[in-house]
């Protein structure tokens, strides 16, 4: 259907300030989307997160686009993961960037979002031919995983090394990997460490490969296997008592770390831990990370509004949120919600990449003003929370 008959069911459903900001995050998506053939990559209109100023389409960028859109729209939402999955690596890694100038960045990848993303086109559309072409790709991406990112059953961040001219780039590339970039969790040496949101992302690719692999009448039994012991080990390893909350762990000596952030509620967004714990995330939440949901706790010394050491990300400010949502956390989780779709009410026709988690403007540096994902998860707050 087209963006307006989508928009126009809601008309009467939401609040007019729900209603406008649905309004106002659609239009933004169709305005970073590319015409086919537009810079040589095919029949694909592509997406970016921000035309004019990321100049290209991203790996997780696309498949939390390619979700959003295809509530209105499952054509455009499959061309982002067909066009982004045809450039996958031999060795089955997804790559960061694909840009304008032909440039493709095969230094890293990116979290493994886009076999979820997929297995909800999948549910809005009905279309088996798409299960049937993406479904071999995520299982050659699962391998790479496997194979280059995991230690023991869990899984980290890292980059292709010997492409790095020195440590310092190293380490560069593989915080772009996690796509927290430089964030506070990364202090203790990004590679080292097991990382809570990417093992629950590897969760949600085990449940998605389950699901296409039931739709498409095959043995589904490995990755429902996969998914249970990734389960397990994330309760075992990554919960930290003293903090009450699931934390980044170093694979070298097992050390916890103590940076308290969005990605500690993971999950509860995929829905594995007990309520037990769930009870402890949210009186951590309401005692460092609300109402604004900053990238490392308000309290934290190293706190700041340097890109991902501080400001509010709406992709992990709302995994967080439905997550204790999901728990029963309603005056939490709505709190939380009404915080953030507040400052997007006041931002004019913009919906920045991130915003100041104090006070809700976004930063003058490191935040376009019309972002593609921020956008997509200003309509999941409205319609899906």
């Amino acid at each position: 259907m087209s963006r307006q008959t989508w928009l126009e069911q809601y008309r009467s459903s939401v609040s007019s300030r729900d209603f406008a900001l649905l309004e106002k995050a659609s239009s933004i998506l169709e305005r970073n989307t590319y015409a086919p053939n537009e810079y040589g990559w095919g029949p694909w209109r592509m997406v970016s997160p921000c035309r004019g100023y990321f100049k290209g389409f991203w790996n997780w960028d696309t498949a939390f686009i390619a979700e959003g859109m295809s509530r209105w729209d499952t054509t455009l939402a499959k061309e982002q993961i067909l066009g982004f999955l045809s450039f996958q690596m031999e060795d089955g890694m997804l790559p960061d960037v694909k840009r304008e100038n032909g440039e493709l960045v095969d230094t890293l990848s990116k979290p493994p979002v886009l076999a979820p993303a997929a297995w909800t086109i999948f549910c809005r559309s009905g279309d088996l031919d798409f299960l049937r072409e993406v479904y071999p790709k995520f299982v050659k991406n699962e391998s790479f995983w496997t194979t280059k990112r995991c230690q023991d059953g869990l899984f980290y961040y890292s980059a292709v090394r010997e492409k790095a001219k020195d440590e310092a780039e190293y380490l560069t590339w593989a915080g772009y990997e996690s796509g927290w970039d430089n964030a506070v969790r990364w202090d203790m040496g990004i590679p080292n460490l097991w990382a809570i949101d990417l093992n629950c992302y590897m969760v949600m690719t085990y449940r998605s490969l389950k699901y296409m692999a039931v739709a498409l009448g095959l043995p589904d039994r490995e990755w429902a296997g996969k998914e249970s012991a990734l389960i397990d080990r994330i309760e075992t390893t990554l919960w930290n008592d003293v903090l009450g909350a699931y934390v980044d762990v170093r694979r070298t000596d097992g050390q916890q770390s103590n940076v308290l952030s969005p990605a500690s509620l993971m999950p509860l967004y995929i829905g594995t831990a007990s309520l037990e714990r769930a009870v402890r995330l949210e009186k951590m939440v309401r005692e460092h990370l609300y109402p604004g949901m900053p990238t490392v706790a308000y309290d934290d010394p190293r706190y700041s509004d340097n890109y991902w050491r501080g400001p509010c990300w709406l992709n992990v400010a709302y995994f967080a949120a439905k997550g204790l949502k999901n728990y029963g956390f309603t005056f939490t989780a709505d709190g939380i919600r009404d915080e953030i779709l507040g400052w997007v009410e006041r931002d004019g026709d913009c919906i920045h990449e991130n915003y100041n988690a104090r006070t809700g403007v976004a930063p003058e540096k490191h935040s376009c003003k019309y972002f593609s994902w921020s956008s997509v998860f200003v309509i999941e707050f409205i319609l899906n929370f």
